[in-house]
């Protein structure tokens, strides 16, 4: 434990060449002074500098382009190498194939149904018992329990949704769309408390997913027209006369623009008055305005416009003044922000941050923003930019501290096998202990991408302790799935605790039998790591007296930890 917790964070990794040789992946480690002459010219040939540079380090570029390196795509990398592989990521792949049952399982989940199906009906349910609890107090007792087991199966609701991010992070072959999904997830962060939870797949899977290597404007719209984050951030009360401006405030701050860009408070107030009206109807109900003004209500789902609510004076934000009606102010402004320079700036910035180094290279972002500006904000080609600069490669020799999302994503995908998990309750748990758990921050800016926010003492103590439960083989994933994947429906008894019997109940299915911790010293990842070890970590593994302990001091060693 003493060698797993000995300053991992900030711990510079040593290059340790000898007969640790990985031909039968095909790939190999450069010599520290090859590698150097290498990134020297990287400027002038990006592509083949960013060959060479994955090649001596495949473990850790599949860790910056993807959840993690795994077999299947280290034999990818091989086979393609890294710019013919980077060229097939950087393709949206909306069909990107699971593995068959877990495919099933995901479509059957009931989070994944279309919102106009799911949440109406939940929202009236609740507003019946809230009614019922004032009318009947001698019926207090059983509408309290009915209350329960509704929450409950909202809770249940964003359980799935982060199971589903789970299952796609470890499982999808569209890794890099897949990361970069959490990336925006993240960016345009919402939090999962009342009826949002339950609205967390629609927001993963339709709002996100699609976008994530598009053009920024769509995506910046999606989120913006999102009953998401529409609730989350308040528009949804943002009227004519009751003016409230948390969404564009934030919309300014953290989506697009930036602190210190140059906004005003004006700009704040006015971008805030131009999204009046915009709001969110859960019970689906129709919109009641006078008859001048229904040829201006829009509807998209659980999204509405209502004219009715939306300030008709001038507006002028940025400089601009906004000359659209109605929905097309909105539009205007999303065109205003989703353009400006500072936005392709300050995005760029933290993509850099995220895939690059802290903080990120100017001159790498300088480019990244060129290309934003020349390609019309489309994301792929702005990452295209950054993967191929020289920026990217040097950044492979340089240890870049792991998230707690990319740490557990990694090592499980560093250790599992083929059989995919059925139970991801224990990955959940993981994630919550080191303090990042799925859609739970609370704030609007997201979980912090510097790597200071995450290598304290108390983090590396609790990441030995999840790389102890890795390295067993964490038998309890492949378990029958948790009563959370198995609901279907509000579970409504009249006790509370039968209701609560209900939902933690197991199924009938014999557990798995015993599970030996894997052969983690002869798996691909590893054998593909060993090279860049250092002489320290590769005598504490020698060391390691049993299966349990290695596997545990190579997950939770310095280099494994930082990539």
């Amino acid at each position: 434990m003493e060698h797993c917790l000995h300053a991992a964070g900030r711990l510079s990794r040593r290059r340790f060449i000898g007969g640790f040789g990985v031909a039968g992946l095909g790939l190999w480690g450069l010599s520290p002074a090859a590698l150097s002459q290498t990134l020297q010219t990287a400027s002038e040939a990006g592509p083949a500098a960013l060959d060479a540079a994955a090649q001596a380090d495949p473990v850790t570029f599949l860790d910056r382009v993807s959840w993690g390196a795994s077999a299947e795509q280290l034999q990818a990398l091989s086979r393609l190498g890294a710019t013919a592989y980077l060229d097939l990521q950087l393709r949206v792949q909306p069909g990107a194939a699971l593995p068959s049952e877990l495919a099933a399982r995901l479509a059957a989940l009931p989070v994944n149904q279309p919102l106009q199906a799911l949440i109406p009906p939940i929202v009236r349910e609740q507003r019946a018992l809230f009614q019922a609890r004032k009318n009947d107090p001698q019926a207090a007792a059983d509408t309290e329990a009915r209350l329960k087991a509704l929450n409950r199966f909202k809770y249940a609701l964003a359980q799935q949704a982060a199971a589903q991010q789970v299952w796609l992070g470890l499982y999808a072959p569209n890794a890099l769309q897949q990361r970069l999904s959490w990336f925006w997830l993240n960016h345009f962060n919402v939090f999962r408390s009342g009826n949002i939870g339950p609205m967390m797949g629609d927001y993963t899977q339709r709002v996100i997913a699609p976008h994530a290597l598009g053009r920024f404007r769509d995506l910046l719209r999606a989120t913006m027209f999102s009953p998401q984050m529409l609730l989350y951030l308040n528009n949804a009360q943002n009227a004519r006369g009751h003016v409230n401006e948390n969404y564009a405030r934030e919309v300014m701050e953290l989506h697009t623009l930036g602190v210190g860009s140059g906004y005003t408070q004006t700009d704040v107030t006015n971008l805030a008055r131009a999204l009046t009206g915009l709001g969110v109807d859960l019970m689906d109900q129709p919109v009641r305005v006078r008859p001048a003004l229904r040829a201006d209500v829009w509807r998209q789902g659980l999204v509405v416009f209502n004219p009715a609510r939306h300030d008709p004076d001038p507006k002028t934000v940025l400089g601009y003044t906004l000359e659209g009606h109605g929905l097309e102010e909105i539009d205007e402004v999303i065109t205003l922000l989703a353009d400006h320079p500072a936005t392709a700036r300050h995005v760029s910035t933290q993509l850099a941050q995220y895939f690059v180094a802290d903080p990120a290279p100017p001159a790498l972002v300088d480019d990244m923003v060129r290309r934003w500006q020349t390609s019309g904000g489309q994301m792929a080609e702005v990452l295209r930019a950054m993967f191929t600069s020289a920026a990217f490669a040097a950044s492979l020799g340089q240890p870049q501290f792991k998230d707690p999302m990319r740490y557990v994503l990694s090592a499980l995908r560093a250790s599992l096998g083929d059989e995919p998990i059925r139970n991801p309750q224990p990955v959940l748990g993981m994630l919550a202990r080191l303090g990042e758990p799925l859609f739970g921050r609370q704030t609007p800016d997201g979980y912090p991408l510097n790597a200071s926010a995450w290598d304290g003492s108390g983090q590396l103590t609790a990441r030995f302790e999840v790389a102890r439960q890795i390295g067993s083989g964490a038998p309890a994933m492949f378990e029958p799935p948790p009563a959370f994947l198995r609901q279907s429906a509000p579970q409504v008894t009249a006790e509370p605790d039968e209701a609560m019997a209900a939902m933690t109940a197991p199924q009938a299915a014999p557990k798995p039998p015993h599970r030996p911790p894997p052969d983690l010293a002869h798996s691909p990842v590893y054998l593909a790591q060993q090279n860049q070890l250092s002489i320290a970590t590769l005598r504490a593994l020698a060391q390691a007296d049993n299966r349990l302990r290695w596997n545990t001091l190579w997950l939770s060693s310095p280099e494994f930890m930082n990539a």
